[in-house]
């Protein structure tokens, strides 16, 4: 008399004895509204901004929304956005001083939520740029359409692979965390002139 319940992102990599004996239940991502609202419920603390903007990059998830929250994920995006707007020539003295606040023995967690915003950011432009309607807001499309007007889809899928392998070997290796980050603005940064 005992349910198991089997959480999987890809039931293709599971034994087919397992799978045939198996119901599928899919489950969908939350509405924004529903993380706004569970926020709320979970960190009251939180201003109606932050919280709007936290449910935006959830992107569906209530655990990823309270992630965010924990490490500032609503500002670290905002500076993220903020380097990528100057982009082709972004401020290198911002740049160092983000660079430098990741690399401190203790904003690991936040360079980690900046390797996935950065990841997601990525993937919404070359999503964009291959014509996929994601739901941009006004700002952000401005943004990405500027951005994939130098560089093609293929380029875009260049720095994708580049950021994600290089971000991934930040910790395994234990790189420079200040130069990975250097490293990976510097690329987008390649792209966005058209190089």
């Amino acid at each position: 008399n005992a349910l198991l319940l089997l959480v999987c992102h890809n039931s293709g990599r599971l034994l087919p004895t397992i799978r045939s004996r198996c119901r599928k239940l899919r489950l969908d991502d939350l509405e924004e509204a529903t993380i706004a609202t569970l926020l709320t419920r979970y960190m009251p603390e939180l201003d109606a901004e932050t919280n709007r903007e936290l449910a935006a990059l959830s992107d569906g998830s209530i655990g990823r929304a309270l992630d965010l929250a924990e490490t500032d994920g609503a500002e670290l995006q905002i500076r993220i956005t903020s380097l990528l707007s100057q982009m082709p020539s972004p401020d290198f003295g911002q740049l160092q001083d983000f660079g430098a606040r990741l690399a401190k023995a203790d904003a690991v967690m936040h360079f980690e939520t900046v390797a996935d915003l950065l990841r997601r950011l990525l993937s919404r432009l070359i999503r964009h740029a291959s014509g996929s309607d994601i739901g941009l807001k006004p700002d952000e499309a401005e943004l990405f359409s500027r951005l994939t007007a130098s560089a093609g889809l293929d380029r875009w899928l260049q720095v994708w692979e580049k950021t994600d392998d290089l971000l991934s070997r930040t910790n395994r290796i234990n790189l420079d965390r200040k130069h990975v980050i250097l490293n990976v603005f510097l690329n987008i940064s390649e792209a966005a002139r058209g190089g």
